[in-house]
């Protein structure tokens, strides 16, 4: 009777705990409705002024005339050239490159919203008896979560929909200084943690070069657009390859700098109180002159300085431009965590032929392993586990692209422990030791952030004393697994972002050079360890033929302009610029 009884008690417990758990699930569901039915008309709102002011510019400026035309025809030195000598108005430009960029939105829904106060900035332009800068009327594309005077900074986020920024950014304080119209503000994935670009407002932004296919993210509304040409040159933001993975999807050229080169004042965040993980602008364009002078332009003469005290006051250094020599570079063509596949190893393999072959001498570099790197990673990024995204999630309707993170932050800390070693188990369909990194994720004490923090030191350290070992410039490498691939497919893979993301973590400046196509050849055998993170891999390349592949340069920490340096030599032995080159001497 007595054991009756105990097991009695027990079913009440049990059932009790239950009910109270399903009593709190119910509740959470309830009042997640509740709050997204609250945000919906400030989202409808959004999407209806958005739609009304296309349809304005469209009205005005969506027949391409003669003059657009000989415009987007001239070359970017040319433009500039004649802007200079005022052969070209700003206010002509502005609106020949409104029109292009209308049509590479109506293609891949790439821009958020034109900024109003454009033409007036080009109007001014006009107006003046002088020439303001070196970028004067230059038309410029301004990522979502760049600040603008008046207009929102939303990360696709419905809660800061209507909350104009009271001041531009430093880096768009210092554009217009030298004489650039920054014009439209581009699209970006939700929250900006994702390599794919849809966010609920706006909606999904699509391959220029491939409508099935992503542009990246989160930088994606940049890519799509200056791979379109409706901009020259484009502000981004890449803190886990978020400028440089869009410009690898959509074959142009990016670079992200050391912390602080760049100004990040004015950038909103996605992670605004991460510690060990490197959030900068990026600068993007088609065009690898107009990237090197954007940058140079931006590092000169302590012009952000003037606006940011926290800016590192490092002039730009023309050395290596000068100088012309031969490099010393690094190289590694794969890593363990996620291996390359399809044509991206050999992409690799023919750019360090070609540096070889005009003189350069490449060596073979050693990674730290690829699981210690993602889980410092991870334990850096997410040491607030999660509590900063949640609070943004909050009544937000979540694209399927990040629902898996939002699922993995509403667990308890003990029980992310207990799904990430059931992953580890060898369970068909549930087997992932990368994503168990990503579910274990944050460092949850003082103390395990201080050990991390020694961690990332450490492993910077040996990185360091390797490539100064081999007296290295540079290090070569691929940029990511695969080339692009659909929307639908990128939180399956969130682990193929390591390429980039490491170069954050350790603070290193990086840019990208597209050097070779997908052929679709070479994608199988591929061994996927059984590990759901690696399966979709084929598959995806196989949606990916003939898109462009690039290469990664890296450099040491504050080494910017030898990494632009690095990417500028690459760029000319690309086989479409020795095919150029060739041309014009015949």
């Amino acid at each position: 009777m007595e054991d009756s009884g105990c097991c009695y008690n027990y079913t009440k417990w049990i059932c009790g705990g239950l009910l109270l758990a399903l009593t709190w699930v119910m509740w959470n569901i309830a009042k997640r409705i509740i709050d997204m039915n609250m945000l919906r008309p400030t989202v409808e709102r959004k999407k209806r002024i958005r739609e009304e002011g296309f349809k304005a510019l469209g009205r005005k400026y969506g027949n391409i005339n003669t003059n657009t035309e000989n415009i987007h025809k001239l070359s970017d030195q040319q433009l500039i050239q004649d802007l200079q000598n005022r052969k070209l108005t700003a206010t002509q430009v502005l609106e020949a490159f409104i029109s292009k960029a209308l049509q590479v939105h109506e293609k891949t829904n790439c821009i958020i919203e034109f900024i109003p106060e454009a033409h007036k900035w080009a109007k001014e332009l006009d107006d003046r008896s002088d020439i303001k800068g070196p970028l004067h009327g230059i038309p410029i594309s301004i990522k979502d979560n760049c600040d603008i005077f008046g207009l929102d900074s939303t990360l696709g986020l419905a809660k800061k929909c209507f909350n104009p920024k009271t001041e531009h950014s430093v880096i768009v304080k210092v554009l217009l200084d030298l004489g650039a119209v920054p014009f439209c503000k581009t699209n970006v994935p939700q929250t900006l943690l994702s390599y794919g670009c849809t966010n609920p407002i706006f909606g999904t932004t699509t391959n220029f070069l491939n409508p099935t296919l992503t542009p990246g993210g989160s930088s994606g509304g940049e890519a799509a657009l200056i791979s379109g040409g409706g901009s020259i040159l484009g502000i981004g933001s890449d803190i886990g390859g978020s400028v440089r993975i869009p410009c690898h999807f959509s074959g142009i050229y990016g670079v992200k700098t050391t912390k602080d080169r760049l100004s990040p004042t004015g950038f909103t965040p996605s992670l605004p109180n991460v510690i060990g993980m490197a959030g900068v602008p990026g600068i993007m364009s088609k065009n690898i002159d107009l990237l090197i002078l954007c940058t140079k332009l931006l590092l000169e003469e302590n012009r952000q300085h003037h606006y940011d005290h926290l800016a590192l006051p490092i002039p730009w250094n023309n050395k290596p431009f000068e100088e012309k020599r031969k490099l010393r570079i690094g190289y590694y063509t794969s890593l363990p965590y996620f291996p390359v596949l399809g044509d991206t190893e050999e992409v690799v393999v023919n750019a360090k032929r070609a540096l070889e072959k005009d003189g350069h001498t490449l060596l073979p570099f050693q990674m730290p392993d690829g699981f210690k790197m993602m889980e410092l990673m991870a334990a850096l990024s997410f040491a607030d586990l999660g509590t900063h995204l949640c609070k943004n999630w909050e009544g937000e309707v979540i694209p399927l692209a990040l629902l898996p993170n939002f699922l993995a932050f509403q667990l308890p800390h003990w029980l992310k422990k207990v799904v990430a070693w059931v992953m580890e188990l060898p369970i068909p369909f549930v087997h992932s030791k990368r994503g168990s990194v990503f579910v274990r994720g944050g460092a949850r004490i003082s103390k395990d952030l201080m050990d991390r923090m020694g961690e990332r030191k450490a492993m910077i350290q040996d990185l360091i004393t390797q490539w100064k070992r081999l007296e290295l410039d540079l290090l070569l490498c691929p940029t990511f697994p695969f080339p692009a691939i659909p929307n639908s497919m990128t939180s399956r893979m969130q682990s193929s972002a390591i390429y980039t993301v490491i170069w954050n973590l350790f603070d290193f400046p990086a840019g990208v050079v597209n050097f070779g196509i997908e052929t679709g050849k070479k994608i199988l055998p591929y061994d996927d360890k059984n590990d759901f993170m690696l399966r979709p891999a084929p598959k995806a390349v196989k949606e990916a033929i003939g898109m462009p592949i690039s290469c990664q340069l890296v450099g040491l920490p504050f080494q910017d302009e030898m990494v632009l340096y690095g990417m500028k030599t690459l760029q000319t032995l690309t086989p479409s610029s020795i095919i150029q080159k060739e041309n014009q001497t015949k």
